[in-house]
């Protein structure tokens, strides 16, 4: 709004003023000419505050939506959060419709069905009357009617107040709001006729325009603090309450249990894999799934019950009034199953899955912060243990979620301080027992904890995003380190999934080439089986576009997952690396010498080499020449080395680094 637009301020006058306007004002009332200056004065003091409503309305709707509205009178479609936004603003205070014009005075929005059923080229001047008066408003000046109406189609007295909307000291349109006024003109009119049938008008009459003053500012405050109360306690996204009034809930939930000696659940629900939703269908579906999840957890909960969003995609249940913990069991299961129910986005779709923690009160806690903490540290735990589940609160929860909390912001720390390690296992010839390179592997020694497991972090690294420059770190150092190799040694590097659900891990690897020199072929990429479930068509691109860079794609720890020869065509493979479940056994269990032998001889069909892992004995690596297995990888072999001791090793590199063959 343009700072001349902003709401209304009437100045006092003075005392002596106040009481001769009142002396005149009441010897026309007991003369009987009350009536055309009821009229007269009413309509005049309704004008000026049917005004000052539009203009503050108007105010407010540009102070919460600012870009959003100027794009919409650029006749830009409005987003789902700005559609929201201006559904409720028809109901706020005394404006109860209201139209959007655009700058050249075309209709761009109307708030009810009859305003959007006149048409798209209905002009600013066709509902004012003239083009004179349009222009006027376009001009920046606001012009007010007030009019009688006809119920039920409209209320008996109300005005028609077209406002300029101005930004940056440019009128950007006009809005046409339509305010409620047969309360106020009843008032007014309830006044005068009291003040011409008591002689003691005079009185009266002194002190009616303040107090209509008081009374007007005190009915403009309240409806701003109605506005600023709902968007304070609310998810303009999807309605519910938020965060801060779902304490307020729980708050009273429990201080009704405590007076009734009943018991209060509270459920915490965060979606599995949300971000994959955004990452491959982009926010807006997203925002519609969150949307719809919503509607489901409403429509599956009693009237008394709360449901909140108090989080990206984290969602939170009050059950009051139930007998607890058996109810608690239901609700949870009964809201997981609607949340499993499919999707249709745009034309998409896609199935959605939960996890759910829960804490009884006053069981698990009797404050709001003790049961939500406890609630999350349930909903982890559900996820731990396989997502698309609901578990309750036990004490040692709490202690690990301490844990994880406490490792998550070690790992931050380590992550910002470049405190990894890389260890370097060899890779070796098989047939002639010579150095074909080394697999970078991931080391962390937490501090004041010591060294921890890649099984025990990486999970938690993917989850937090944390992944994702760990991953770059690791290319960027392992191809550095490998470019002052001999040209015939090349590095193994472990790919996350989740490096793969960001689109810019392409430019990650070929930045990692290009700032150490090391030639693409010398780089060779893992990946498990089950990123291959993902999306495969998403997945195969990104290969392809790997493989056009040079690098070789290895798939890590074949036959363990879910394996399918469809994979070995369809994927651009160059090596595949047999678990060492398989080589461990190979030499005392028929069936795993059939499946090692089959997986060697498939990789020579298809012309891919075949690294076998685990390699532990001399009769292993016997066996898996016979076989004609190219590479091998084991503690026989050669252990996981520091930097310093794979410098060493790789400077005598022409000596055969494993056992010699009976």
């Amino acid at each position: 709004m343009h700072p001349s637009t902003t709401r209304l301020r009437w100045r006092l006058p003075s005392l002596d003023l106040w009481l001769a306007l009142s002396l005149v004002l009441g010897v026309l009332l007991l003369a009987g000419g009350g009536g055309w200056l009821n009229r007269l004065v009413a309509n005049h003091m309704l004008r000026g505050d049917a005004e000052a409503t539009a203009q503050a309305w108007v105010g407010d709707l540009h102070a919460i939506l600012v870009d959003e509205l100027t794009a919409l009178l650029a006749r830009n479609a409005p987003s789902a959060a700005t559609e929201f936004v201006l559904a409720q603003a028809r109901h706020v205070g005394e404006v109860y419709r209201y139209k959007l014009f655009d700058a050249r005075g075309e209709l761009v929005f109307a708030s009810d069905d009859l305003g959007s059923q006149a048409g798209p080229a209905v002009g600013l001047a066709a509902h004012r009357g003239s083009s004179e008066s349009a222009a006027r408003v376009l001009g920046g000046q606001a012009y007010v009617e007030a009019l009688e109406g006809q119920p039920p189609h409209s209320p008996a007295f109300y005005a028609e107040a077209y406002v300029p909307v101005w930004h940056r000291g440019v009128v950007i349109g006009v809005a046409e709001v339509y305010v409620d006024q047969t309360a106020k003109r009843a008032r007014y009119h309830m006044t005068f006729l009291l003040m011409q049938a008591i002689a003691a008008g005079l009185v009266l009459a002194a002190g009616l325009p303040p107090a209509l003053l008081v009374l007007r500012h005190m009915r403009e405050r309240q409806a701003a603090e109605a506005r600023v109360r709902f968007l304070a306690h609310h998810d303009v996204l999807t309605g519910l309450p938020n965060r801060e009034r779902f304490h307020e809930a729980l708050n009273a939930a429990l201080a009704r249990a405590r007076r009734d000696g009943t018991q209060v659940g509270v459920l915490a629900l965060d979606l599995d894999r949300f971000k994959d939703v955004n990452d491959t269908l982009g926010h807006a579906a997203g925002d519609a799934l969150l949307r719809m999840i919503a509607q489901r957890l409403l429509e599956n909960v009693r009237e008394e019950d709360t449901v909140a969003r108090i989080g990206g995609d984290e969602f939170v249940v009050v059950q009051v009034g139930a007998a607890q913990p058996e109810d608690a069991v239901q609700l949870a299961e009964r809201l997981l199953r609607v949340i499993a129910e499919p999707y249709d986005l745009d034309g998409h779709h896609v199935l959605a899955s939960a996890s759910v923690g829960v804490t009884i009160a006053p069981i698990d806690g009797d404050t709001s912060d003790a049961l939500l903490n406890r609630a999350d540290a349930a909903l982890y735990r559900a996820k731990a243990e396989g997502r698309g589940t609901a578990r309750f609160f036990d004490p040692g929860m709490e202690a690990a979620m301490k844990a994880r909390r406490e490792m998550e912001h070690d790992l931050y720390q380590t992550v910002a301080e470049d405190g990894f390690e890389l260890y370097y296992q060899p890779l070796c010839n098989l047939l002639d027992g010579t150095l074909a390179g080394f697999e970078a592997l991931l080391r962390w020694q937490r501090p004041g904890h010591g060294p921890v497991l890649a099984a025990e972090f990486v999970p938690l690294a993917e989850e937090t995003g944390l992944i994702l420059p760990i991953g770059a770190w690791v290319l960027g150092v392992a191809c550095r380190e490998a470019a002052s190799w001999p040209v015939d040694l090349k590095v193994a590097v472990n790919l996350s999934p989740a490096q793969f659900r960001r689109g810019d891990l392409v430019a990650t690897v070929a930045a990692a080439l290009a700032d150490s020199g090391l030639p693409p072929g010398r780089l060779e990429l893992e990946i498990t089986e089950g990123l291959l479930l993902q999306d495969t068509k998403a997945v195969l691109e990104t290969l392809n576009r790997l493989r056009t860079l040079g690098v070789d794609i290895a798939m890590d720890d074949f036959g363990t997952g879910y394996s399918s020869l469809a994979y070995l065509w369809r994927f651009p493979f160059s090596k595949l690396k047999i678990d060492r479940s398989f080589v461990a056994g190979m030499c005392a269990d028929p069936k795993a010498a059939a499946i090692v032998e089959t997986v060697v001889a498939l990789g020579r069909t298809l012309g891919l080499t075949i690294t076998a892992e685990g390699v532990e004995t001399e009769a292993e690596v016997n066996a898996l020449r016979k076989l004609g297995c190219d590479l091998g990888q084991g503690y026989l072999l050669g252990r996981p080395m520091s930097t310093e001791e794979m410098r060493r090793l790789v400077k005598s590199v022409a000596a055969p680094v494993m056992v010699a063959a009976e």
